[in-house]
Formats: structure tokens, sequence, C-alpha cells
């Protein structure tokens, strides 16, 4: 009887052996993967370790998988090896699907106009090469097409992300960004957004933030992750409206429209919500990079979400500069909240009053 027990433990543990090698292999070769990008990376770049200020990752690790494994791990390779972590914040996980391929993007601030750029994009055979360093510095009225050769569809994402990161972007202007997947102009925005909230509309003891997009843009993927307002705790909601339509009733024009904010506290059935403008002072913007008569095309100029960067990285403290109040209303009641968040409310409509071209 001894001896059947004996047999049968020999037996388990040789099948949980069997059961752990290929996990571990399989974790190993990630590992093994991330340390020859690095490698590859590195040597297109003509860097060695030692220089982590000056280089960052841009990468979509985490968030796929590579030859059905996790690519987490990969983070812990990053720092090990190129000295690249979030804490550092040259770490810069792109928030993207699950079923996109693995890719990086290693940028080295050689100079103040000197950006390189090396992708790297591994196959599921496991085989790593590095493409040829790129200047990828934007300057005014920079085309985009020599980085979309190298890059493909992430060159917005990517030259964006790099060209902030060089310029300082705030750390927790970074994460909204990241969240949003490329860092144009209306995710920084929402920084100022954020902090005119701050400043205006600080809570009291028991109430809540909820934020209205109405009309929403790029701001409010910054405004959820800053404010931690998720739809599923219902602290966001929106409404489909153009973020460039005034509003218009007929006593006055609403223009520039920058969304909703709510403070309310749910025990009292009290509150206050606000309908904010954002001006973009576009005049201001011109003058900045010297150039007063500048036709503004996001679509085809896309060099200028760069350089509108660094002209609102310029005035970061002037948050009540870009930000106001249109209009205030006062809740009194739960049923004058839902007025304003229930399925089929017009919030605008609520606060501002009608507009009658509005359908």
């Amino acid at each position: 009887m001894k001896i059947r027990f004996l047999s049968i433990a020999a037996l388990l543990l040789c099948l949980f052996a069997g059961f752990g090698e290929p996990v571990q292999g399989k974790e190993k070769n990630v590992e093994k993967l991330g340390a020859e990008v690095i490698r590859s990376a590195f040597a297109q770049l003509g860097v060695s370790e030692g220089k982590s200020s000056q280089i960052a990752c841009l990468s979509n690790a985490g968030y796929v998988r590579y030859q059905g494994e996790s690519t987490r791990i990969l983070y812990d390779v990053l720092q090990q090896h190129g000295e690249i972590s979030l804490g550092k914040g040259n770490l810069l996980p792109v928030h993207t699907g699950p079923n996109e391929p693995l890719w990086f993007a290693f940028v080295y601030k050689k100079s103040s106009t000197e950006l390189l750029l090396t992708s790297v994009v591994p196959n599921e055979e496991g085989e790593v090469q590095a493409s040829e360093a790129i200047n990828i510095y934007v300057g005014k009225h920079q085309s985009f097409e020599p980085f979309q050769e190298v890059l493909g569809k992430r060159a917005f994402a990517v030259v964006t992300f790099a060209n902030g990161w060089a310029n300082g972007m705030p750390e927790d202007m970074q994460r909204g960004a990241l969240l949003h997947d490329h860092f144009c102009s209306g995710v920084i925005t929402g920084y100022f957004t954020a902090r005119y909230i701050l400043n205006h509309f600080p809570l009291n003891e028991g109430e809540k933030y909820i934020y209205i997009g109405a009309p929403a843009w790029c701001q409010d993927d910054y405004l959820i992750d800053y404010f931690n307002l998720t739809p599923g705790k219902h602290g966001y909601y929106t409404m489909e409206y153009p973020w460039y339509r005034p509003w218009t009733t007929r006593e006055q024009v609403y223009d520039n429209l920058g969304g909703i904010i709510i403070r309310f506290n749910s025990k009292e059935k009290s509150g206050k919500a606000a309908v904010l403008r954002f001006d973009w002072h576009e005049d201001e913007f011109k003058a900045f990079i010297g150039e007063p008569e500048l036709e503004l095309n996001w679509k085809e100029q896309p060099w200028l979400h760069v350089w509108y960067n660094k002209f609102f990285f310029s005035r970061l403290e002037d948050t009540d500069h870009f930000v106001s109040v249109v209009k205030l209303k006062e809740l009194h009641s739960k049923a004058e909240l839902d007025a304003l968040v229930n399925l089929g409310a017009n919030p605008l409509q609520e606060i501002l009053g009608e507009d009658p071209s509005w359908n």
C-alpha cells in the first residue's frame, strides 16, 4: 500500500513538472525577445546603457499577447536591460486593443532638434529587426509622410507622443494621453479643464463630480482618467454634439462649448451644474509660431498638434485664460439631476435654453 502511494505521488510530480515546463519556456521566450528588441534598437540609435534620461520606449506591450503569452513581463525586461521604466517616465505603454501585433518604438533625444526613432515589430517566429533611425523632430510644416513610411498607421500617435515626451509632458498628462492612444492637442485641453474644475468647483464633504461630454472630444479621455469618472460608476455621460457647433438660443449664441461639470451631493440631493467654455486662442497661437496669417487645418496639417502642444506647454499655469463658465444652474433635487443625465436628456437645453435649430 505504501509503495502504491509513493508511485502515485511520483506520477503527480511528473505531471505537474511536465505542465510547468512549457509555460516557463514561453515566458523565457518573451523575455529573450525583449532583450533582443532592446539590443537591436539601441544599436540602430547608436546609444548604450546609461542614457535613460534621453531614451524612451513606446509600445503596446501589456495590452497584447505574443505567441499566446502575456507581454507584461516586458516592462521588467525594459527596465533591466534598457533603464526604461514607468517610474522614470520613459516607458510609454500605448493603450491598444488585444488583437494588434506587438510593436515597439524607441526614441533618443540627441539634441533639441534631433529626436531619433527606430521601430521594432517582431514577427510570430521571434525574428527581430529594427528600422534605420530617422529624425522625427517635428518642425513647422513638417510632412508626416516620411514617418508613415516607417510607422504606418501608428505614425501620428508615435510621433506626437515622442515629441510631447521630449518637450516635457507632465506625468498625469502623459497618463491620459496614453489612454487616449495619441497625443493630440485635445488631450491638453482636458488638462486645463481639470485644473479649472479643481480651482473653481472643489468638492465639499459628501459631494462627487459628474461630467457630461456636451460636446465630447479628446479631452474627455483625460478627464475620465484624471478624475476617475468612468461610465460604469455613473461619473461620465455624453451626448452626440459637434464640438465646433455653437448653441444658439433666441437670446444668445454660446460658442466654444467645453463640456458640463456637475458637483452633486446625493444625500442632500443638491448640487450645481456648469456649462464650460474652452477658448483655443488661435490668434495667440499664430503669434507664438510667428505666422499670423496661417489657416489651421488639423486634418491636413498634423504638425499643428505638436506645435499647439508647445504653445499650451508655455501656458500651463494660465488655466483661467482658456477655460471659463458659460452658465451655472443650481440643482435642488435628484429629479433636476436626472433631467441632465437620464436617457433622452438634453443638458445643454436644460441649462442654456432651447436652440431652435437643433433637432
